[in-house]
């Protein structure tokens, strides 16, 4: 892997107190703030669920989360009465960055990195987590911790238990989906057994079980991720990708941009599946890879939102870590600040942040591109090499 991996020196990464230090500082700071979307949403949820009942609630639809999520937040109602609200929200989505750290350790542990105690303490340090916890309150750490434990068995060749990985991701949120090129590719260059990948929406379906059995309508929840997409007529939703430039461009609404945008999103696709179909990949390859999953999917796709690079974040990081010279780090530097700008976008109503955070996220999928086109060919196993 010559062209990925170089040879020189690791430098070394902050102490785990460090990075902790950060975090806690920083939660600190914002963890008052009160989200939109936790007030119009997740505080009218928890409410919702005290009134009810824990378990009685789930008789009903009352959110257009699908349940993994809500099972969570009903458990959190346990503290009600002892804590306030708005700290019990924040406290499930730090302990889903817990979650997450934990299985970014699994991962570089799986790729036999040194660094991986470090490495996973980062993560609670990163401008994006900090964010998702500590000011919006959201959930994306507990999707983004499965797929980032369906890329540790794919590292073991455990498929399995990777596709099981990846059907508990789907169950928690549809932006799971944004790496589904990526595993697709896999299953065909490994040639596992179509039957197999039924294991996905078995799992899927197994999430969802509790809510079904206590009343939970089949209908709402097989449609659940169709009433959660946008209707809006935005190009990009402070994605910072590039429509969120050429939707401000005079002219622009005079073009048929997003019908563009959904065929380049589908060749893209499609090039990338048949490129890496035909390739063995295994160690830090795989990271490479999936990390241009995501960068590709939000990258062109419509509609997109400030949040959905946020698996992007994690899987920058695990390649900085894994990687021994500096640019792996300068691609998770860009990739962090490009979704970084882009919630600031979100909070501070500021669409030029989100702009300039497009062009560092453009300029990292490209690096990333690069570093997988010209690897070397030692990096992958072709199906002949591997077969023999």
């Amino acid at each position: 892997m010559s062209a990925v991996i170089s040879t020189r020196p690791r430098s070394g990464l902050p102490p785990i107190s460090l990075s902790l230090a950060v975090a806690i500082a920083m939660l600190g700071l914002s963890w008052r703030a009160v989200s939109i979307d936790m007030d119009v949403f997740l505080l009218p949820w928890f409410d919702h669920i005290v009134d009810r009942g824990r378990v009685a609630v789930f008789s009903h639809p009352f959110s257009n989360y699908t349940p993994p999520y809500l099972y969570l937040l009903s458990a959190a109602t346990l503290l009600s009465g002892l804590l306030p609200k708005v700290t019990i929200i924040k406290l499930l989505a730090v302990a889903g960055n817990g979650v997450l750290a934990l299985s970014v350790r699994r991962l570089l542990l799986a790729l036999d990195s040194p660094d991986a105690d470090r490495g996973a303490a980062l993560v609670f340090a990163l401008p994006t987590v900090l964010i998702n916890g500590g000011i919006l309150g959201q959930a994306d750490a507990w999707w983004a911790a499965a797929c980032v434990a369906a890329l540790s068995c794919a590292v073991k060749r455990r498929n399995v238990a990777m596709l099981a990985w990846c059907g508990v991701a789907i169950a928690f949120k549809a932006q799971a989906a944004f790496l589904a090129p990526f595993f697709v590719a896999l299953l065909i260059a490994r040639r596992i057994p179509v039957w197999k990948w039924l294991t996905t929406p078995l799992a899927a379906v197994a999430m969802m079980l509790p809510a079904l059995i206590l009343g939970w309508p089949v209908f709402d929840l097989a449609t659940v991720y169709i009433r959660q997409a946008d209707l809006s007529q935005q190009l990009s939703n402070n994605a910072p990708n590039i429509w969120i430039i050429l939707q401000v461009l005079p002219g622009a609404d005079l073009l048929p941009l997003t019908a563009i945008a959904f065929g380049m999103t589908l060749i893209a696709t499609i090039l990338y599946v048949w490129w890496f179909a035909r390739r063995d990949m295994e160690g830090q390859t795989l990271v490479v890879a999936a990390l241009l999953a995501p960068l590709i999917t939000v990258g062109l796709l419509p509609r997109m939102h400030d949040r959905f690079f946020f698996l992007a974040d994690i899987l920058s990081l695990a390649l900085a870590v894994t990687r021994r010279d500096g640019k792996g780090w300068q691609i998770a530097a860009l990739i962090q600040a490009g979704s970084a700008l882009a919630i600031c976008a979100f909070i501070f109503r500021f669409i030029e942040f989100a702009m300039t955070g497009a062009v560092a996220m453009i300029i990292a999928t490209f690096l990333v591109l690069r570093s997988l086109v010209f690897a070397s060919p030692p990096t992958f196993r072709t199906r002949h090499r591997s077969a023999s």
